[in-house]
């Protein structure tokens, strides 16, 4: 966001057209943290919702994939490229790299449902999956990471807002 702002300063960065669909990704992102809040208070509980707030929670993940590439589709049909002007390179950078850190989480997110998926099995092996300590510290280290990409998101619609108004 650096360099966004020196080539803003120092030369024309161009405008783009902001894609609706940015929008509707960013309820994608509400939709993660909220179903992931929802998961870490079921866990702690011992709750066997826990699972259904996860796949909430995975499923989320994915319609925010899908709204990222409904999104490069909105600005690609309207023949704007990375090469039409820095702002449009800009949007695909940082959408692009904001969204692989977003799936980055998704081979821990697997692993928790699969670990559930297992334990819920039997009620023994349930128990011990929710008294693990070392899981909860997994699953709320990952759900700081899954907040702070939803704040991140944020700031980055507010970029491309800015971006559009130029």
């Amino acid at each position: 966001m650096g360099a966004l702002t020196y080539l803003f300063f120092q030369s024309d960065v161009g405008s783009i057209n902001f894609p609706f669909w940015f929008l509707g990704t960013s309820l994608f992102i509400m939709m993660i943290s909220y179903f992931a809040e929802r998961a870490k208070f079921n866990f702690k509980e011992g709750n066997i919702l826990f699972g259904k707030a996860w796949q909430f929670t995975l499923l989320s993940v994915f319609l925010f994939f899908i709204g990222q590439l409904l999104s490069w589709n909105s600005i690609l049909s309207q023949d704007a490229l990375m090469t039409t002007n820095n702002s449009y390179a800009f949007t695909y950078l940082l959408s692009g790299l904001h969204l692989l850190h977003v799936l980055a989480a998704l081979p821990i997110l697997i692993w928790f449902h699969y670990q559930f998926k297992f334990a819920k099995k039997d009620e023994m092996k349930l128990n011990v999956f929710f008294a693990d300590s070392s899981k909860l510290i997994k699953l709320d280290q990952t759900i700081i990471y899954l907040h702070f990409m939803g704040v991140l998101w944020f700031l980055l619609l507010l970029v491309f807002s800015l971006m559009a108004l130029i």
